[in-house]
């Protein structure tokens, strides 16, 4: 009974692979695809690819197969455009066409299937939601109004580092002092607040968070289930801690800081200086009915994420360590490990 029953499973599979071997063919004679490695059936060229799609990967298939080449991963198709011209092909001329992001399972989870405007589908939420951003983020009052805030905590990294005895002799990592940084400059703009430490207790549930956020989006160990939707059942433990994380970053931020901001700006509207920080315009927007409660978490999820994003690329472009000489001359040197 066993031996039928793997007879029959293999069958299976072979037909499979026949059948998509078949249906690969015939779209490669529908479509003018560009080049790229050989694929196999069913996993296509993710079995050579494996989960490593740096950039350096990929350029060097760009040298072999040409600007603009086609990765098969399982069901998906990815075109690396490797070259100044046929980017702003893609992401200018023919921006409309290219603006919205794939959707995996994972960012499903951390978006609420789009709810957020990072990694929404581009259409008539994203820009609603562009537009309610636009005024508390991109305009040159906001830089005004936040100008000596940021001034302010560079000069408070300055003067941390100065009482740092390290740093006069063998150096400090400032990654963890330059993350209270960003997070405070991007608190400021969201909230109207920020962090007085590296140990404020809120501040280091917030970061551990976001760090466990980032790991489980940035990692690779969910992509096979995307690349091919028969190997999902296996995701459902990493799918369940995903769902937890998110759970536990939306609730502190509607516990801590819009809950808070709401009590605050009900018994005092406005800031001294009579100006709004974005919470008070994301609340606002909520109020009119443009945007719901989910929304406005998801909002407050993608600035979290673009705060992170930027200090992982600064500290993926080198580690570096911080000497204070004579005279106060502030030295960044590239560290090794």
């Amino acid at each position: 009974m066993d031996l039928l029953f793997l007879e029959k499973t293999l069958l299976g599979l072979f037909l499979a692979i026949v059948v998509a071997t078949v249906v690969s063919k015939l779209r490669g004679k529908k479509f003018k695809l560009p080049p790229g490695p050989i694929p196999v059936p069913i996993f296509g060229n993710w079995l050579q690819v494996g989960d490593d799609l740096n950039h350096r990967n990929l350029a060097d298939y760009a040298k072999k197969f040409g600007d603009i080449l086609l990765l098969r991963m399982g069901q998906r198709n990815l075109v690396v455009v490797s070259s100044p011209d046929l980017a702003k092909e893609v992401l200018h001329t023919q921006g409309v066409e290219f603006g919205s992001r794939t959707r995996n399972v994972v960012f499903d989870i951390f978006t609420g299937k789009g709810q957020d405007m990072v990694f929404t589908v581009y259409g008539e939420h994203w820009r609603k939601m562009r537009r309610i951003m636009t005024v508390p983020f991109f305009t040159n009052k906001v830089v005004q109004q936040y100008r000596q805030g940021w001034e302010a905590e560079v000069a408070a990294v300055v003067e941390d580092v100065k009482k740092n005895p390290e740093a006069a002799t063998n150096g400090i990592v400032l990654r963890r002092r330059l993350q209270l940084l960003m997070y405070n400059n991007m608190y400021r703009i969201m909230f109207d607040r920020r962090f007085e430490s590296e140990d404020d207790p809120l501040f280091v549930k917030l970061k551990a968070l976001n760090g466990e956020r980032s790991r489980l989006a940035q990692s690779f160990e969910y992509n096979y289930g995307d690349f091919i939707p028969i190997l999902r059942p296996f995701l459902k433990g990493y799918l369940k801690i995903c769902k937890e994380v998110k759970d536990m970053r939306l609730q502190l931020f509607k516990d801590y800081f819009v809950d808070e901001r709401k009590k605050l700006t009900s018994t005092k509207p406005m800031n001294n200086d009579g100006l709004k920080c974005a919470m008070d315009h994301i609340l606002e927007a909520q109020q009119k009915g443009e945007i719901n409660e989910d929304n406005a978490l998801y909002i407050v999820e993608n600035i979290n994420v673009a705060g992170q994003s930027k200090l992982d690329t600064t500290e993926k472009g080198g580690q570096f360590s911080l000497h204070i000489l004579k005279h106060s001359t502030i030295v960044m040197k590239p560290r090794s490990f």
